[in-house]
């Protein structure tokens, strides 16, 4: 059951005082943020009478204050919805989404059978995010979408939650006069997912020991020299705590950073490594590429986007080694990663692949790619597909078994 902005008042209490007894599966309120002060009352007994009827999937929904936000300023502080005292003790709701709702708990919070929980759009602060882990014994996915105020994570004592899920963005979290720092203790989470634009934000990960599928995907705020190094480091630390898992997706930046770690660090954490996904946005991304393909033994499937003109525009980081990018790399004497004769069974391409060095690092892979069984191409047009699909089947190839698929777009 859901209610927006658009439904008459008459109809949704009709419609919510209709038998009373019957449970109350999905119930979800959208409402813009600028007509909030008028419905304040009827929201609430609407959510009393959910409740009442043990609703298990609640969904309360403010829109529109994110573009407020982007066009009042960073500086001027948006109004959210503050949540009911009677919501934060429920044995009920088993999945809970909220925009642009402020947390001011007066006592404990008690969601026994909470399982997924998604914040977006709100100021926390170590208090409150302690008391909601600790008021959810059953948690087992978490998503804090542009959420800030708050510094540590500590989910040391979560051993149900697997999936942890954070977007930051500079301008929901109070501009650049502003530092966001947050640790992140995740010794049970499996699945990580770090991502947004960040300019003063800082992110530490700790003790990630079980993750299996991490997934790193920022822009940087380039201001200067000083924030390059900054960043570069953060981007070292975060890519050297999730390289363990064994699906890894780096993509804009983190990929670039790949080319700064050293391969003594590097070696013996992607020994797990099974699934890598990479943005190849130019040749400075090449030699951190090659330099997880080299240490990932075990690697069994490489997906890649390309967008070789995008890395010919922007640069957050010069790379650190020699680039030609009118002669491109001699792929005639590299060194051939051990995954590509032994366990590579699946290369995944997309994006733009008219460059040179796009297509010579295709050629390199399949000329010795031992046991590849499928290239597959994805998010082309039909048409487009198949005529890269034969093209690249006149490479020479190792692998005579290897067919080259059309994934639809």
């Amino acid at each position: 059951m859901g209610f927006s902005s658009t439904s008459s008042l008459f109809s949704i209490n009709h419609i919510m005082c209709k038998d009373l007894s019957s449970k109350l599966h999905i119930f979800s309120i959208e409402i813009n943020i600028n007509e909030l002060h008028k419905l304040y009352p009827s929201i609430e007994s609407w959510l009393q009478l959910a409740v009442g009827r043990a609703v298990e999937s609640l969904t309360l929904d403010f829109p529109d204050g994110f573009d407020s936000l982007l066009n009042r300023g960073s500086a001027e502080r948006i109004s959210c919805y503050l949540l009911p005292q009677f919501i934060y003790s429920n044995s009920h709701i088993r999945i809970l989404t909220t925009t642009l709702c402020e947390f001011v708990p007066h006592g404990r919070i008690s969601w026994s059978t909470l399982k997924e929980l998604s914040i977006q759009r709100a100021t926390l602060n170590d208090e409150v995010i302690q008391n909601i882990l600790n008021g959810t014994p059953l948690l087992e996915n978490l998503q804090m979408i542009f959420c800030y105020g708050f510094k540590l994570l500590d989910l040391s004592l979560k051993p149900k939650l697997k999936t942890l899920v954070i977007n930051v963005n500079e301008f929901v979290y109070g501009g650049s006069d502003d530092d966001f720092e947050l640790k992140i203790v995740g010794p049970y989470v499996e699945t990580l997912k770090i991502s947004g634009s960040w300019e003063n934000f800082k992110c530490k990960l700790m003790n990630m020991s079980s993750l299996v599928k991490a997934a790193l995907d920022f822009e940087l705020m380039d201001d200067g020299e000083d924030s390059r190094e900054k960043y570069q480091n953060m981007g070292k630390e975060l890519i050297e705590n999730v390289i363990p898992a064994q699906q890894l997706q780096l993509t804009k930046f983190s990929t670039q950073i790949l080319s700064t770690l050293r391969m003594d660090v590097m070696a013996p954490l992607s020994l797990n490594l099974k699934s890598l996904h990479v943005e190849f946005r130019g040749e400075k991304y090449l030699p951190g590429i090659e330099r997880v393909l080299q240490c990932s033994h075990k690697l069994e499937k490489l997906i890649i986007f390309f967008d070789y003109t995008y890395g010919r525009r922007s640069s957050m980081f010069p790379s650190p080694f020699p680039c030609n990018l009118d002669h491109g790399k001699d792929w005639t004497t590299a060194e051939i990663p051990s995954c590509l004769d032994s366990h590579l069974t699946t290369i995944v391409i997309s994006g733009v692949l008219k460059s040179r060095v796009v297509l010579e690092f295709l050629q390199f892979l399949l000329m010795n790619s031992n046991i590849l069984e499928k290239m597959i191409l994805s998010g082309f047009h039909h048409q487009k597909a198949l005529k890269w699909a034969e093209k690249l089947s006149r490479f020479p190839r190792s692998s005579q078994q290897a067919v080259f698929l059309v994934a639809p777009k």
